[in-house]
């Protein structure tokens, strides 16, 4: 009977060690786990507020039943600070009237000035950068002439517009002038940069197809895929000094 209930003491023991053991072990293993990766997805909401801020623009597709491939193409929008004022203003390109389709309302670019409360203001018509009758597609912001105000490069299809910042508010067209109409080329996209490193922006022009309404189920590569125009070619308008920056 001793040795019964020493041997029943002593598996008591061996198995309350064994339990510590293997509690250890447990306890190690969870030490050992990495914890749970808590969820650090920020929920983020954005609301519409254009007709509030006062953007009335609204992009013409010029759209038809002959689906023309410029129908295809979207227009582009850029931020500028036209004026200086510290705030970013708005710059919407618009298309145009084509050979059968004639809109009731006259197409343009828009300029939006931003007013510093969360609305803007259409200044297009006093800022003199509306394009009437230029099928527009994208847009390059630069100052080109380091006058400290940025210039507007609009591309389209059959030319592109430069235009220059006058630094009161208005602009000039100095396409001709400059030599950066891409005359006849259908430009798509283009961007300003100091490829020579000699202080001032040069510009560089992508052009899509070539393409007309007379031979619309028939395109190919143009020759002139792009164009890179030195600055010496973009000038100041002649008699006209720079403008005093307060």
């Amino acid at each position: 009977m001793r040795l019964l209930c020493k041997f029943g003491v002593a598996c008591s023991a061996i198995l309350a060690f064994s339990v510590a053991i293997g509690m250890a072990k447990h306890q190690l293993a969870l030490a050992g786990q990495a914890p749970k990766a808590q969820d650090s997805r920020i929920t983020v909401h954005y609301t519409d507020i254009r007709q509030s801020a006062g953007i009335t623009f609204r992009q013409d597709s010029t759209q038809t039943d002959e689906k023309y491939y410029l129908e295809t193409m979207g227009t582009g929008v850029a931020w500028i600070d036209y004026n200086q004022d510290g705030l970013m203003d708005l710059y919407f390109v618009q298309s145009a009237a084509t050979d059968i389709y004639k809109p009731a309302q006259t197409l343009r670019s828009a300029l939006y000035h931003n007013n510093g409360d969360g609305t803007f203001t259409d200044v297009t018509e006093q800022a003199g950068v509306g394009g009437e009758g230029h099928y527009g597609q994208g847009v390059a912001v630069g100052d080109y002439d380091n006058d400290g105000y940025p210039d507007l490069y609009v591309t389209g299809y059959g030319r592109a517009i430069l235009y220059h910042n006058n630094g009161d508010g208005t602009f000039i067209d100095v396409t001709a002038k400059a030599g950066v109409a891409d005359e006849g080329g259908w430009s798509t996209s283009a961007g300003w940069f100091d490829y020579d490193k000699d202080g001032y922006l040069d510009l560089v022009v992508t052009n899509y197809i070539q393409w007309t309404p007379d031979e619309s189920l028939v395109w190919r590569t143009p020759p002139r895929l792009s164009l890179l125009l030195q600055s010496r070619k973009l000038q100041r308008p002649e008699n006209q000094a720079l403008p005093q920056q307060s």
